[in-house]
């Protein structure tokens, strides 16, 4: 059976279970999905109702749940519970990383995030002399602030008069923040899945953030993204909001494959859990070195669009 990866709710609606699978009803349609072959679901505005039931079997069957707010923006996530059959040995693990460890897994993640800056640039043929200097400059736990250097230099870069703000109007913040929430969704279910507390990070450290885990790991998808919601912006030129169109083909960067993973081309989606086992064999093994980063494939990217 085909699998329905992501599922949008945009309309008032009913969601309950029926024989495990996912019953979604208004007043003139009744919708039937196999929660083994959804992926992820995206719950967009409140005006929808669903029970205690439908959320544990959402858990249960390891599904990404994305919630946003009023202004449909991503505002929470569900993630699963202890999924893993060995989640309290990756638990250890996880809450036994040495600050050596952490320091370097940083430094790697941000060398990663900092090169595949270089390659966005490098595709726009915009200047890459400073970007390259940073890279240079980024030794364990990023002591030198090289990652918020580079980031003042890319963005100018990339976006003219762009100012990164969570909440600002500016449609291509919006579109940026909705993709990266995308991806943040995406690891967060993974990472439980594979026995983690997304809440537990290697350099994120906020106490109000249940998924500091997800915003260290995400880092390096940050580049892919941006070039692939460049990409998505330029076939929108004069638009002024993210509209349901643009949303859907910012799901729709989920499932492209245009990502290069240890030595393969594949989506988002399933890179992402080919990387979660990485960072955790990494973790359980105490060796940085064992992690494999995402590149960007740009002859497959413009053939997507």
């Amino acid at each position: 059976m085909a699998a329905w990866k992501t599922i949008r709710i945009t309309k008032p609606c009913m969601l309950r279970i029926d024989n495990g699978n996912l019953v979604v009803e208004d007043e003139a349609h009744r919708f039937k999905f196999s929660l083994e072959d959804t992926d992820s679901i995206i719950f967009e505005g409140d005006r929808f109702m669903l029970s205690a039931k439908v959320i544990a079997a959402l858990s249960r069957h390891k599904v990404a749940a994305l919630f946003c707010d009023e202004y449909y923006m991503p505002s929470a996530i569900l993630h699963p519970y202890h999924q893993s059959s060995l989640a309290t040995r990756t638990l250890k693990a996880q809450l036994a990383v040495s600050k050596a460890l952490a320091d370097t897994l940083w430094q790697q993640l941000i060398i990663s995030k900092i090169s595949l800056q270089k390659a966005v640039l490098e595709i726009l043929q915009r200047d890459t002399t400073k970007i390259e200097h940073y890279m240079t400059q980024v030794r364990p736990a990023d002591a030198y602030g090289a990652e918020a250097k580079s980031a003042r230099i890319y963005w100018k870069s990339l976006f003219d008069d762009l100012k990164r703000e969570q909440e600002s109007l500016d449609i291509r913040n919006q579109a940026l923040n909705y993709a990266y929430a995308l991806i943040r969704s995406l690891i967060t279910r993974d990472l439980s899945a594979a026995g983690f507390l997304p809440a537990i990070g290697l350099w994120h450290d906020n106490k109000y953030n249940a998924f500091n885990l997800s915003d260290d790991l995400m880092e390096p998808f940050r580049p892919v993204m941006d070039i692939a919601v460049y990409n998505v912006l330029q076939t929108h030129v004069g638009e002024e909001y993210l509209n349901s169109q643009i949303k859907k083909e910012l799901i729709g960067l989920l499932d492209m494959e245009y990502v290069e993973y240890e030595k393969g081309l594949s989506s988002l989606r399933n890179v992402s859990k080919l990387y979660v086992q990485m960072f955790k064999r990494a973790v359980e093994t105490e060796d940085a070195m064992l992690m494999s980063f995402p590149r960007i494939n740009i002859e497959k990217l413009n053939e997507c669009f």
